[in-house]
């Protein structure tokens, strides 16, 4: 969400959740830029794929329909509602908190930077990496690749 909310990408949200993201954005003073142009952003390609729009990248790229596919990311914001186009055309989604059981996964809760260095290996190991935005990470993953 705090992505959505730094990068000022409201492709999809209701009022409610643009809003909601606008308040975010406000409430980091760290965050410099605060009033957003959400469709010039888009226009420049600065902004995250949306879900929809991964879902048409991967179709477009072939991918095959039974490939797991890792989501390297915390909450997606909308949730279900804005997951369910790739959910329907890619079945296999997983995500840390699918592969791991509890147990394991407990060491890593409450540690962002080590949630995130999960994300990294499997991002890094993974036969596609296919980013959605980008960001450090993205760079990062692909710099090692």
């Amino acid at each position: 969400m705090d992505m959505l909310a730094f990068s000022g990408c409201t492709q999809g949200c209701n009022s409610e959740e643009v809003e909601e993201l606008t308040r975010m954005r406000y409430a980091y003073p760290r965050w410099k830029e605060k009033i957003i142009n959400s469709d010039l952003k888009r226009t420049d390609g600065l902004y995250p794929s949306t879900p929809e729009e991964t879902t048409l990248t991967l179709k477009a790229l072939d991918i095959d329909r039974n490939i797991q596919i890792y989501i390297a990311a915390g909450d997606i914001y909308g949730g279900e509602r804005r997951m369910a186009r790739l959910a329907e055309a890619y079945a296999n989604l997983v995500r840390k908190e699918t592969l791991l059981e509890p147990l394991d996964l407990r060491f890593f809760q409450n540690h962002s930077s080590q949630m995130a260095a999960l994300d990294y290996l499997v991002s890094l190991e993974s036969d596609i990496f296919v980013p959605t935005y980008d960001g450090n990470m993205a760079k990062v993953v692909e710099g090692h690749r």
